[in-house]
């Protein structure tokens, strides 16, 4: 059985996002109905921020920290052991502002923590995670995979090469771009994108 974690960054309610990864779920289940899966919707939860408060933690001893700290790292902690035991992982976000929202951003501090899911050596950076399966659903509304854009895609090669810093790179992605430029296709591009979330689902 193999546990897999959904994380949801988009606050709009049936948004094209949202539909595309329920889409990509439901074909999951259906083919592999013994795994269990932990959705997680960043807007719906307390992300923590990493501040000065988090920086001084960090740099201390266990026994060195105070009550408040234990707490804030607490919270960091569960996020980094939840994305850290998962199987298999999903990223639902919409671009915006060329990159992502800044949940996921947020969420994404919490995960790449140096000592556990990566470190650094003389030879740079190294990944600590065993590599598994990760998925991004991104939504744009104009068209960045080709064309006067490409050199503005900053989301897909930012998330692929943070995972690629913790060790993962079994990277896939869905992308569901020219949305708001083609208005006229937009029931169009969405519906491809369904297609490919609902086969994605039978073989991730």
């Amino acid at each position: 059985m193999a546990k897999v974690l959904a994380v949801m960054a988009n606050p709009r309610m049936e948004s094209y996002t949202q539909r595309l990864l329920h889409s990509f779920l439901a074909a999951y289940k259906d083919c592999h109905p013994d795994d269990q899966v932990e959705e997680l919707d960043l807007y719906q939860i307390k992300i923590p921020v990493i501040d000065d408060q988090v920086l001084t933690a960090w740099s201390k001893e266990e026994d060195q920290l105070t009550t408040m700290e234990k707490s804030v790292l607490s919270r960091i902690n569960h996020f980094t052991e939840q994305f850290i035991s998962a199987d298999k992982v999903v990223f639902a976000a919409p671009m915006w502002n060329l990159l992502f929202p800044p949940a996921l951003i947020s969420y994404i501090a919490n995960i790449a923590v140096a000592g556990k899911t990566f470190c650094y050596t003389r030879d740079g950076c190294q990944g600590l995670l065993t590599d598994k399966p990760v998925l991004l659903i991104h939504v744009r509304g104009g068209v960045y995979s080709q064309g006067p854009m490409q050199a503005s895609d900053h989301s897909v090669p930012y998330l692929r090469s943070l995972c690629s810093l913790l060790g993962l790179d079994s990277f896939h992605t869905i992308i569901c771009e020219g949305i708001e430029a083609f208005p006229e296709r937009s029931e169009e591009i969405f519906a491809q994108a369904m297609v490919e979330t609902g086969e994605m689902g039978k073989r991730f």
